[in-house]
């Protein structure tokens, strides 16, 4: 799994170094900002850190295999004032008198049966570990669709920011024209004044939609994790929509490459040992033992002026726990619900998704539909509008006319863009769903 990580890192690296020249042009195309995100993000970072916990977790000792060895040391001293009467009749005493003590050694514990719990803990540690990779590859699935939804969302601002910028590029022509009639007196200082209303009104427009794309590049610079006060930087993109997704390929899929219905498996796996773990407790416990001990001691007042002696012991013990007030059933039993919970999330999560999918394809099928639809109509606005212009130009129609056709131009336009971004934000859900975004 971390490799698949570091093959998804480098596939956006290389894109990355193909467009450097892009970048300091000031261009951003789609896989810069992902790669960019990937390297930034601080939810890659804490989902990478996860994950690398979860493997130095992953070890014989800590599902306890490995035995305990412990060593201890220990030296002491003491002060004595005594006075002793010998069988003889003679007094021995002493004011002051010092001891020592000294000992040191080590004991080894080793547990050789426990249930098979050590067995199963090293299997969910696998698990564990298995899943914290589909929930760091998850992260990087919905991090890459977060950035791809947020760049498009821009991409379609800017397509609206450049149909508003061409509006008033033709209403500032007509303004000029009925500017130059009203001086040669073929038009009314009405039909100018109107003009220019509608000019600013479009400018008005222009302006609103340069500041919903300044949103929508800081929305996307915040996934980016990049703290920029300027946005400085031109999408470099050619949208072209994907005609060939098919619903049973996308269900199909779902269960199989869906990053988090495979961490909701790993759920499936881990509960199930977690009921197995609590099952061990039923059988007994035998454990090995050894030790070493050496002490010595020097005391001037006893039968003995000083000594030493070397201890080693060994040996085996067993403990069974035949009854605790039913805590084993008690947790059995738990583990048992926990694990039927978990199928449970899986399933609910699994037609959620499904149905998802469903009427995402839906929404994709009709603006693909309404795609080819405002394709065609778009072509009838913009002829429509180089008629009204030559008439008017030419005295054959009116201003009302004209703005007329200018207004359903910038209509069609924007209702294309609509129908374009919107199958391509329902196609790139469909993907991120179906496992098919990172391919």
């Amino acid at each position: 799994m971390k490799q698949l990580y570091i093959v998804i890192l480098m596939m956006f690296s290389t894109s990355f170094l193909t467009q450097a020249q892009d970048t300091q042009n000031n261009l951003l195309t789609l896989e810069d900002a992902i790669k960019i995100a990937l390297d930034n993000n601080y939810s890659i970072k804490i989902a990478r850190n996860e994950s690398e916990i979860a493997d130095n977790n992953y070890t014989w000792g800590n599902a306890g295999f490995l035995p305990t060895v412990t060593a201890d040391y220990q030296r002491s001293y003491g002060n004595q004032w005594f006075e002793q009467q010998r069988v003889t009749g003679d007094i021995n005493s002493g004011d002051n008198v010092q001891s020592r003590r000294q000992s040191y050694g080590a004991t080894l514990n080793w547990t050789v049966f426990d249930g098979l719990k050590m067995f199963t803990s090293y299997d969910q540690l696998a698990e564990l570990n298995r899943q914290s990779d589909e929930s760091l590859l998850a992260s990087i699935e919905m991090l890459i669709y977060d950035i791809t939804s947020a760049y498009y969302s821009a991409a379609q601002e800017k397509e609206r920011l450049q149909s508003f910028t061409s509006n008033v590029g033709l209403s500032e022509e007509r303004l000029q024209i009925a500017h130059d009639k009203y001086d040669l007196g073929k038009a009314s200082k009405l039909e100018f004044l109107q003009a220019q209303v509608d000019l600013n009104t479009d400018k008005s427009s222009l302006v609103q939609q340069r500041e919903l794309l300044a949103v929508r590049k800081f929305e996307l610079l915040r996934l980016m994790a990049v703290d920029n006060d300027t946005i400085d930087f031109t999408l470099n993109y050619k949208l072209a929509n994907d005609r060939s997704l098919q619903l049973p390929l996308l269900l199909d899929n779902l269960e199989g490459q869906n990053r988090q219905l495979l961490t909701l498996k790993r759920n499936q796996a881990i509960a199930l040992y977690n009921e197995k773990l609590a099952k061990g407790d039923l059988y007994p416990q035998v454990d090995l033992f050894a030790g070493y001990t050496h002490s010595s001691f020097e005391t001037p007042s006893g039968f003995a002026l000083n000594g030493n002696s070397n201890d080693v012991n060994y040996g085996i013990t067993a403990s069974w726990t035949l009854f605790n007030g039913l805590n084993v059933w008690r947790k059995t039993q738990n583990a048992k619900i926990q694990h039927e919970n978990s199928k449970l999330e899986y399933q609910n999560q699994l037609l959620d998704f499904q149905t998802t999918v469903k009427t995402t394809f839906i929404n994709y099928q009709n603006n693909l539909d309404l795609l080819s639809l405002e394709e065609e109509n778009l072509d009838v606005a913009k002829e429509n509008n180089d008629i009204a212009q030559e008439r008017y130009n030419i005295g054959l129609s009116n201003a009302l006319e004209l703005r007329e056709s200018q207004i359903n131009l910038i209509n069609a336009e924007i209702r294309y863009q609509n129908a374009a971004f919107a199958a391509k934000q329902a196609e790139v859900q469909l993907k991120y769903l179906s496992g098919l975004l990172v391919e």
